[in-house]
């Protein structure tokens, strides 16, 4: 099998004597008079046609062109280095004036034709442009063809922690028209050659490695598998910051004052921001429902807690302005939750004031009920209006709705630290 190894000692050789004893055109043209004399290129280099064409196939990264999530599709730009050996092309170099090398039209020689396995466009062989591009050649009959290329393919995406994913994509090769009798792939490196590799500005390549593999046990497969980590700090600032920060805002609802007029319209302004960031957020992710990604789940419930601070804010009011007496249980349940009702365990022998009057001069004292040994007091001096019912629904619910707020982020960065820690 051949050697990549190999095949660079030789072509390094060649180049150094070259450059001691260069041939003339005459003497290339004569070389290529004599070893395209009866060439078929259509017939495999394999002097025993039973056997297979070993090709090795090794690849150069260029660039990530596009990671297309809404149509599902990645686009990089490579290089497919292939050797072989194609003994019909081989020459003594003494014989024409020292020529160790030559170059060869690669529509006039065979070579293998390595097609997308998935392609989003047409179905094509890489390099079928390049007609510019020759095949190398050198004396012993080893060759070395490169073709460059944008391939474009599908990629399955997996938006479940967007946007801290983990993107992998693979992009096969299969050789058109050639079984595993006929053509062989040998990986001669695993690891993907980044020399002229550019970085993305959305994805940072993690990894990037090739196997081969056959297709109902007949057809080769030459595979590039890229692992990619989307970076996130774009998302972060103009999606995630400006949700929590929107409902920040949405709780300070209940802190205006209800006469002021403007608490709807500050609270469906809020509504409405998040809802357009929830339609942004979801233009930019494909349309699938296995999975969803933990990001639109933390837009909706920011939504849902926005629809519910919305209709708080507009029954609060109607309570604020109303006028008749104010039901007794929800006189107690104000005083309890502004703290002006207190329970304490005592024995049945007894009973201590509870709470110490501010005013001295005050000639009625609380009512003090004892029941079960623990004592409530009351102070029914006090009159609760339903303004005071008012507040005390902006208190519960301003603390609620931070609370949310907070739980929801919680939940969010918890589920999604997995993908944000370095893995080890």
């Amino acid at each position: 099998m051949l050697r990549i190894g190999y095949v660079g000692a030789v072509l390094t050789a060649a180049s150094l004597v070259t450059f001691i004893d260069a041939q003339t055109i005459d003497d290339v043209s004569q070389l290529h008079k004599t070893v395209m004399s009866g060439y078929n290129k259509d017939i495999r280099p394999a002097i025993d046609q039973s056997q297979p064409v070993f090709v090795n196939v090794s690849f150069e990264l260029i660039s990530i062109r596009e990671l297309d999530e809404i149509m599902e599709k990645i686009s990089i730009v490579g290089i497919l280095w292939m050797f072989w050996e194609d003994p019909r092309i081989s020459w003594n170099p003494l014989a024409y004036n020292n020529t160790f090398m030559t170059k060869i039209s690669n529509q006039n020689v065979w070579k293998p034709d390595l097609i997308l396995a998935h392609p989003i466009d047409m179905t094509k062989a890489i390099g079928f442009d390049h007609s510019w591009y020759p095949v190398r050649y050198n004396y012993n009959g080893i060759a070395l063809w490169a073709p460059g290329d944008v391939m474009t393919t599908t990629c399955n995406i997996d938006i479940t922690f967007y946007p801290f994913d983990k993107q992998s994509c693979e992009v096969t090769f299969i050789p058109w028209g050639s079984r595993k009798s006929e053509m062989f792939i040998h990986v001669a490196e695993k690891e993907v050659s980044r020399k002229l590799f550019s970085e993305n500005g959305v994805w940072k390549l993690k990894k990037a490695t090739t196997v081969t593999g056959l297709i109902d046990n007949m057809y080769p497969t030459y595979s590039v598998v890229i692992e990619l980590q989307r970076r996130p700090t774009y998302i972060i600032v103009n999606a995630v910051l400006p949700v929590l920060f929107m409902g920040l805002l949405n709780a300070l609802v209940f802190y205006l004052p209800a006469n002021s007029g403007e608490r709807v319209s500050f609270a469906i302004t809020i509504l409405l921001a998040i809802a357009v960031f929830l339609t942004l957020v979801g233009d930019n992710m494909p349309k699938t429902s296995q999975p969803m990604s933990i990001l639109c789940y933390f837009l909706l419930t920011n939504l849902v807690l926005s629809s519910l601070i919305m209709v708080v804010t507009v029954v609060n009011l109607r309570i604020y302005y109303k006028e008749t007496e104010v039901p007794r249980w929800l006189r107690s349940c104000v005083l309890i939750l502004k703290c002006k009702r207190k329970f304490r365990y005592t024995n049945d022998t007894k009973v201590e004031a509870l709470t110490e009057s501010k005013d001295a001069d005050v000639k009625k004292s609380p009512e003090v009920v004892v029941k079960d040994n623990w004592v409530t007091e009351s102070d029914d001096t006090e009159s609760i209006t339903w303004r005071d019912v008012s507040e005390t629904v902006d208190l519960v619910f301003g603390i609620s709705a931070i609370v949310w707020l907070c739980l929801t982020a919680l939940v969010f960065f918890s589920m999604v630290s997995t993908q944000i820690l370095p893995e080890n």
